[in-house]
Order: structure tokens, then C-alpha cells, then sequence
């Protein structure tokens, strides 16, 4: 299976990931790191293009199974 390293997220989308993993919603993701919401909404569709997914339920079950987090 894939690491991290091969689908090339960077810390901070590997920091949003982590926190998608965790159930945190992307608004209290965005409160948690300071950054805003629409920042945080640019990496998580940034997290979708690099997985190849749709969804973050998508992207959580990918992180989960190829522990990526």
C-alpha cells in the first residue's frame, strides 16, 4: 500500500486529515489551527485531489486503511 509520502500531502494537510479522522468538522478544524474556513476548505479539496476522493468520509477510510495519519 501507498504512504503518506506518495500521494505527497504536505504537514498541514497530514494536520487536516488527522483532525477529519478525529470526526472534527472542517469549521472547528479551521478554529482549532486558526485559519479560515474557506483555508481550510482549500486544503481539504486539496486532500480529495491527492487521494483520489470525493468525500472526507471517503478520505477518512483511505487515511485510516493505508495509515496515512
Amino acid at each position: 500500500s501507498q504512504t503518506a509520502n506518495n500521494y505527497q500531502l504536505t504537514h498541514r494537510e497530514k494536520e487536516i486529515l488527522q483532525h477529519l479522522t478525529e470526526g472534527m468538522p472542517m469549521p472547528r478544524i479551521a478554529e482549532k489551527i486558526f485559519l479560515s474556513y474557506e483555508t481550510v476548505r482549500g486544503y481539504v479539496k486539496s486532500i480529495y485531489q491527492k487521494l483520489h476522493v470525493a468525500s472526507a468520509t471517503e478520505a477518512v477510510a483511505k487515511a485510516l486503511k493505508e495509515k496515512l495519519v
